[in-house]
């Protein structure tokens, strides 16, 4: 047990506000079995806003007194070094399947109806095991989501031939851009996240959940994020698709989707069906795994609630 952990081995938070925000902070990369990059910390503190030169000092403090254990520009719990090694191998990976994750973002960025294309999941904080996939979010304008989910998946099947696998596993329609659930989970997903195509949407995107602001209060959007809003070409193409004569194939492929989708089991056996998936005309998100839930619930044990 460390010097800063209870005889419950929860941990032992400093006395101000702003170093148990950063040791907090900490505890939810350590539930990922990783570090904090000193150069993340600030965008992701939770909970508390303050200055870089404030966070700066705090961190001082909190190394000093035995917190937190900071090597190089990382920052983690006391007795969690294993997780610098395995930071180290994920970062390798990660920058290995990037080229993979730009080239193909800008495919994707070309088919008709997609606004937007981002990373998320583990690439998006350079955090990669071995035969991880890409996780994808894609917004699209309203009417043809399923029918661009059937073109993109496609795309990922021939990409998968070649090398790693894409998984678009969340794609949003534009007049569904605010999350629901609103938890420490989602805000850092949403922080987390990196645009490579779709400038203007993602800022409508943090707008309309201007929310997470209130768990991650230090967070600044990416700048410099090219749009794919469609030329004049694309436009005449996606007119065409539009016709309402198509409107019954979107349905037939939503309702067919849907209703394989909805009988999948999650991976973990514990879960049982996928909770955090949810289908509609406006709306795919496929996460077969429910990990949220226990991930909230791990970081709140390790803090002590």
């Amino acid at each position: 047990m460390s010097p800063n952990q209870s005889e419950s081995g929860l941990l032992e938070l400093p006395g101000d506000e702003l170093g148990q925000a950063i040791v907090r902070t900490v505890a939810y990369s350590d539930v990922f079995e990783m570090p904090v990059n000193i150069d993340h910390l600030h965008g992701w503190l939770i909970g508390v806003e303050c200055t870089p030169d404030k966070l700066t000092a705090a961190i001082d403090d909190v190394v000093e007194s035995g917190h937190v254990i900071r090597v190089g520009n990382c920052l983690h719990l006391p007795g969690s070094e294993v997780v610098l090694p395995i930071a180290r191998s994920r970062e390798t990976l990660a920058a290995e399947l990037w080229p993979t994750a730009h080239r193909w973002s800008r495919v994707i960025a070309g088919i008709p109806f997609v606004r937007m294309v981002a990373v998320t999941g583990g690439l998006a904080c350079d955090s990669v095991e071995p035969y991880d996939d890409i996780d994808l979010f894609i917004v699209v304008k309203p009417g043809r989501l399923w029918l661009t989910r059937l073109a993109v998946v496609a795309l990922a099947r021939l990409v998968d031939l070649r090398g790693p696998e894409l998984c678009p596993n969340y794609i949003v329609a534009t007049d569904s851009l605010m999350f629901d659930v609103r938890t420490v989970y989602v805000a850092r997903e949403i922080a987390q996240m990196i645009p490579l195509h779709g400038g203007s949407t993602y800022e409508r995107l943090l707008s309309e959940n201007s929310w997470y602001l209130d768990f991650v209060p230090n967070h600044g959007p990416l700048t410099e994020v090219p749009d794919c809003e469609p030329g004049i070409a694309r436009r005449m193409f996606e007119a065409a698709l539009s016709l309402h004569l198509l409107d019954r194939v979107e349905g037939w492929e939503m309702r067919r989707k849907i209703s394989r989708l909805t009988k999948v089991r999650s991976r973990r056996s514990e879960v049982g069906k996928p909770d955090e998936s949810s289908f509609s005309p406006s709306v795919c998100k496929g996460h077969m795994v429910g990990n949220a839930a226990g991930i909230d619930e791990a970081w709140r044990q390790r803090c002590g609630r």
